[in-house]
C-alpha cells in the first residue's frame, strides 16, 4: 500500500499518544522539547508549534536562515518558546503562571578576499518568567565584529571584538567583550587525522567578569578498515558571576576541567572486535564571594572549593558472524569518582573568624565521597532456525559508595543483577510471535547503624509476549500482554517500625488492529487494559496485605482517509477510566472512579518541498473523582516551512 506512505504510520499511532496523555494523573507542565521540531527544519526554514493540554498552554516558533545576498552571508537563528498554566485563583478569577524565552543569533560575513572575510555577529536572549511571587527577568545582548583569517592554510583564526549588555533582576550591567576562535582544517599527517579548537572569550561587564574558554586536541588513524586508535585532550575554563540579591554580594563561579579520552579498536580478525576504552577527568570548581554593597559585612562569607577526579574504562569483545545472523559481545568496565569539598580560609582573620571558618570547614568536608563501580555485561543473539531467533543478555555491577567523614552516614554497596531472554518465532506466513523474560535484583547495604533500616533486596521478574497475525495484507493485529511482579524486602523489618517489605504486581494486554479497506480509507482500533495493585509483604511466608489497587482501560478507534499520496485525515472516539479499590476489614471497596470519554482528529498535510502541516486535537468530557463533570479541548498543532 504505498499510496498512503509514511504519513499513514503516524497517524495510526496517534491514538496511543492521545490516550497516554489521559492516563496521566499529573498535568503536563515540562518544557517543550526542541529536537524533533528542530530535527525536520530544513536549512532554510520555519516552524510553529502549539500544544494545550488541559489547562496549559505551550508555544514554540522557530526561524532559520542560511544563506547568501549580494556576496554577504547571512544567517539568522531564531528560538521563541512560551508555557502558559491557568489556575483557579479568587472565586470567579483566573490566574496566569507564564514565562517567556527567546533567543536571537543573527550573523553576516563578507569575503575580502581569498583568505580573508568580515564578521559581524549580534546574539541575544530575553527570558521572564511571573510563575514565581516575584517577577523573574533577564536578558543578555551582544555585538561584536571583527575577521576570520587563514594565517596557515591549515588554521583558521577569528578574532573579534564587541559590547554587551546584561540585566539581572533590574541590575544592569554592560561592557567590553574580547573574542579569539581558532580551528584546524584538514590535517593529516601521515594517515593520521588531526583536529583542533579552542576559543578565548572575556567579557568585562563591571563590576563582574566573565569568562569562557576552552583548547582541544584530537588525534585519530586507521589501520585497517576497522582497527583504529583515537585521543583527544581537552582544558576547558569557565567563570561564571551572579547576583545574590538578598546579601548584595557577587556570587562568582570559577570552573576548570582537563579532560583526556583514548579509544582504541583492535581487529583480531573478521569477525572479532577488541575495544579499550580510556577516560580520565580532573575538575576543580571555586565558588567565590566578592561584597560590593557599602559598609560593614554582618559576618564572614567563606569561599569554597570542590575538586573532582573522575576515571572511566572498560574492556570489550565483539563477535559478529559472516553472514550477520549470529552476534554478541562482551564488556568489562570500572569508574571511579572522588569529590572533595573545603572551605578557604580568610587571610589575617581574627580567632572568632578562625572558630567559624574550622565549623565551616567540617560542614564542607562532611560532603567528601569516593565511588566505585565495576560491571559486568553481555548479548548474544544468534538464530535457531530460518524462522526461530534468540536473544540473551545479562549484566552485573557492584557500586561502592564511601564517605570519609564521621558525620556522614551514606556509605553504601549495592548489587545490581539483570537478565534477559527473548525468543522470535514466524509460524506461519501470517503469524509471528514472540516471548521475553527479563528479571532483576539489586541489594542495597548501608554500612552504618544510622542508615541501616533502609537496608533492602528488590526483585523484579516480567514476562511479555507478543503476537502480530497477517491473514491478508489489509489486515493487521498485534496483541501484547505482560505480567510483572515487583517484591522489595527490607533487611531489618523487624527492628524497624517505619519500613515496611511492599509488593507491587501489574497484568497489562494491548491490543492494536487496522483494518485496510482501500488504498485511501482504514480503521484503526487500539485497546489497552491494565490492572496493578500494591500491598504489605511478609516474604518469609510469602503472604501480604493488599492496600490498594487499579483498573485503567482505554479504547480508541478512528477513521482514516488519504485524498492524496501527501495527506491523512482522520476521526475517531477515544474513552479512558481509571477505578480505585481499597481494602478494609469489610473487603474491597471502590475509592475512586476516572472517566474520559471524547471525539478525536487529526489532520496530517505533507506538501513536499514547502513544509509540513500536523494538527491534532480531542475532546472530552471528564468525571472527576468526586462526581462532577468537567469538558476540555485539547489541540496540538505543528507547521513547518521550508524557505
Amino acid at each position: 500500500m504505498p499510496y498512503i506512505g509514511s504519513a499513514t504510520i503516524a497517524v495510526v499511532l496517534l491514538p496511543l499518544g492521545l490516550l497516554l496523555a489521559h492516563a496521566q494523573e499529573t498535568q503536563r507542565t515540562a518544557d517543550i522539547s526542541l529536537q524533533a521540531p528542530d530535527s525536520v527544519l530544513h536549512k532554510n526554514g520555519a516552524g510553529i508549534y502549539f500544544d494545550r493540554n488541559l489547562n496549559t498552554y505551550n508555544w514554540m516558533g522557530r526561524l532559520v536562515l542560511d544563506t547568501a545576498v549580494a556576496g554577504t552571508h547571512i544567517g539568522l537563528n531564531q528560538l521563541y518558546t512560551s508555557n502558559v498554566i491557568v489556575v483557579d485563583g479568587s472565586p470567579g478569577s483566573r490566574k496566569k503562571l507564564e514565562s517567556n524565552q527567546e533567543n536571537l543569533l543573527l550573523q553576516l560575513g563578507r569575503p575580502l578576499s581569498a583568505d580573508i572575510g568580515a564578521l559581524v555577529q549580534w546574539s541575544s536572549l530575553v527570558y521572564s518568567d511571573r510563575k514565581s511571587v516575584g517577577l523573574s527577568n533577564a536578558s543578555i545582548h551582544s555585538l561584536l565584529g571583527g575577521i576570520e583569517f587563514l594565517p596557515i592554510p591549515f588554521v583558521a583564526l577569528t578574532p573579534m571584538v564587541g559590547y554587551r549588555w546584561d540585566n539581572q533582576a533590574d541590575v544592569r550591567d554592560h561592557g567590553l567583550t574580547t573574542y579569539l576562535a581558532a580551528q584546524t582544517r584538514g590535517i593529516d599527517l601521515d594517515g593520521t587525522r588531526i583536529a583542533g579548537t579552542a576559543q578565548y572569550r572575556e567579557d568585562r561587564l563591571d563590576p563582574r567578569k566573565l569568562d569562557s574558554h576552552f583548547a582541544r586536541l584530537g588525534a585519530q588513524k586507521y589501520f585497517s578498515a576497522t582497527t583504529r586508535d583515537s585521543i583527544e585532550i581537552g582544558v576547558y575554563h569557565t567563570r561564571r558571576e551572579f547576583y545574590a540579591l538578598a546579601d548584595s554580594n557577587i556570587e562568582s563561579r570559577l570552573d576548570n576541567v582537563f579532560s583526556f579520552t583514548n579509544l582504541l579498536d583492535y581487529e583480531i580478525d573478521r569477525n572479532f572486535l577488541a575495544t579499550l576504552f580510556l577516560t580520565v577527568n580532573s575538575r576543580g570548581l571555586d565558588k567565590d564571594y566578592r561584597r560590593t554593597a557599602v559598609g560593614s559585612p554582618p559576618g564572614p562569607l567563606f569561599d569554597t572549593r570542590i575538586e573532582e577526579f573522575r576515571l572511566e574504562t572498560f574492556l570489550q569483545a565483539s563477535y559478529r558472524s559472516t553472514d550477520n545472523r549470529s552476534a554478541g559481545s562482551l564488556r568489562l568496565s570500572h569508574s571511579e569518582r572522588n569529590e572533595t569539598h573545603s572551605a578557604k580560609p580568610i587571610p589575617n582573620a581574627s580567632p572568632g573568624v578562625l572558630i567559624l571558618y574550622n565549623e565551616r570547614n567540617r560542614q564542607e568536608q562532611t560532603k567528601d565521597n569516593y565511588a566505585r563501580r565495576s560491571s559486568l555485561a553481555g548479548t548474544v543473539s544468534f538464530p535457531l532456525s530460518l524462522s526461530d531467533r534468540v536473544s540473551i543478555s545479562g549484566a552485573a555491577s557492584i557500586l561502592r559508595y564511601d564517605t570519609p567523614s564521621d558525620q556522614n552516614f551514606e556509605d553504601r554497596d549495592e548489587l545490581l543483577v539483570a537478565a534477559s531472554i527473548g525468543t522470535t518465532h514466524r509460524i506461519t506466513r501470517s503469524f509471528e510471535a514472540a516471548v521475553t523474560l527479563d528479571g532483576n535484583i539489586s541489594h542495597l547495604v548501608y554500612l552504618l547503624k544510622e542508615r541501616s533500616a533502609n537496608n533492602n533486596i528488590n526483585r523484579v521478574l516480567r514476562l511479555s509476549p507478543r503476537t502480530t497475525f497477517r491473514p491478508a495484507g489489509f489486515f493487521t493485529t498485534t496483541n501484547g500482554f505482560e505480567v510483572l511482579a515487583n517484591y522489595t524486602v527490607y533487611d531489618f523489618e523487624e527492628e524497624a517500625a517505619l519500613v515496611r517489605s511492599f509488593s507491587y504486581r501489574q497484568f497489562g494486554w494491548i491490543d492494536s488492529t487496522t483494518v485496510q479497506f482501500t488504498d485511501r480509507v482504514a480503521f484503526d482500533f487500539f485497546l489497552y487494559l491494565k490492572l496493578y495493585e500494591r500491598g504489605q509483604l511478609r516474604w518469609s511466608d510469602f503472604t501480604e496485605r493488599l492496600e490498594n489497587s487499579f483498573a485503567d482501560q482505554t479504547y480508541a478507534a478512528q477513521l482514516r482517509f488519504s485524498p492524496g499520496p501527501r495527506a491523512v485525515f482522520a476521526v475517531g472516539l477515544q474513552y479512558f477510566s481509571q477505578t480505585r479499590y481499597s481494602y478494609t476489614v469489610a473487603g474491597k471497596q471502590v475509592g475512586s472512579f476516572l472517566r474520559s470519554f471524547g471525539p478525536t482528529c487529526a489532520i496530517l498535510w505533507d506538501v513536499g518541498n514547502h513544509g509540513q502541516l500536523s494538527l491534532r486535537g480531542w475532546y472530552e468530557d471528564r468525571k472527576q473523582p468526586d462526581g462532577t463533570s468537567r469538558s476540555l479541548a485539547n489541540m496540538s498543532m505543528t507547521i513547518l516551512l521550508t524557505l
